[in-house]
């Protein structure tokens, strides 16, 4: 039996079997000995029941949660993080995957100081994989708010995302964004390790939300939310942020206007990018 406290990791999936058995298995082969998985299917009708009874004959350690009908990635995530019965939890989406020291690496790095722990990571498209390693170290609410520099997933204490609330059912996009800005504002600064432990894959073709255009719908209402906490430099790279969601050029004029020491690199990749 392992002295490490439990490590809750839930995935929320939908008619992705192939991909989900992917995620399944990197979490499996953590070197973090003491893990839960908790899997919310989100009323898939492909082969994802099969494929996880199998592992739940196998393993001891995966509990599988089926919504009746799809609710959503938020719902589903709320779901699983209420039945974790971990101290610390992490999160994984099904088409991404862990690499094989990303829980013991975090829990090494976590330190209740900070509201969560997470890391940079692999970038993979189908022309190479690209290690994205901006925001290292601590970070501040002001930081978040220039832009998401935590990226999708964090490892933190379980109560912590039960006492904000858990992922807002009501955002069709930016929900995590939003559920690290809630974090950052209950409990303080977070922290970034640079250690790349966890691949972010966009290869495949099944659709992501970030690719949707549900995500115009879900800047509006996060900036709406938020906007009390911003000051005119936030606001201005939210305004940078609008204009990449919806594929505009960027002037040199408005690189300009818009650069500030949160969002530079942002500017500069921007303009390079749009023009």
């Amino acid at each position: 039996m392992s002295n490490n406290p439990l490590v809750s990791v839930y995935i929320t999936t939908k008619n992705r079997c192939d991909l989900l058995q992917r995620a399944i298995d990197s979490v499996i082969a953590q070197t973090w000995e003491n893990i839960e998985i908790l899997i919310c299917d989100d009323g898939s009708d492909d082969d994802t029941d099969e494929l996880v009874h199998r592992y739940i004959a196998q393993y001891d350690n995966i509990t599988y949660l089926k919504n009746d009908y799809s609710r959503g990635a938020c719902f589903s995530r709320n779901r699983a993080i209420a039945k974790a019965k971990g101290l610390y939890i992490t999160g994984l989406d099904d088409d991404d995957y862990f690499l094989p020291q990303r829980v013991e690496k975090l829990m090494s790095a976590f330190n209740p100081m900070y509201a969560f722990v997470c890391s940079t990571y692999i970038r993979k498209t189908n022309t190479g994989s690209k290690h994205v390693k901006d925001g290292v170290g601590k970070l501040s609410l002001s930081d978040l708010l220039h832009y998401n520099c935590v990226g999708n997933q964090v490892l933190s204490l379980t109560e912590r995302f039960k006492q904000v609330g858990g992922f807002d059912e009501s955002l069709p996009a930016f929900q995590d964004y939003d559920m690290w800005v809630r974090m950052l504002k209950q409990f303080g600064s977070g922290v970034k390790i640079l250690d790349p432990l966890y691949v972010f894959d966009i290869s495949h073709a099944s659709e992501r939300i970030s690719a949707s255009p549900r995500v115009q719908e879900g800047y509006k209402l996060f900036l709406a939310k938020h906007k009390v906490l911003m000051n005119n430099s936030h606001l201005d790279s939210m305004e940078l942020l609008s204009t990449s969601i919806n594929k505009n050029n960027l002037s040199i004029i408005d690189a300009i206007r818009l650069c500030n020491r949160g969002n530079y690199k942002s500017v500069i990749n921007s303009f390079f990018k749009r023009n």
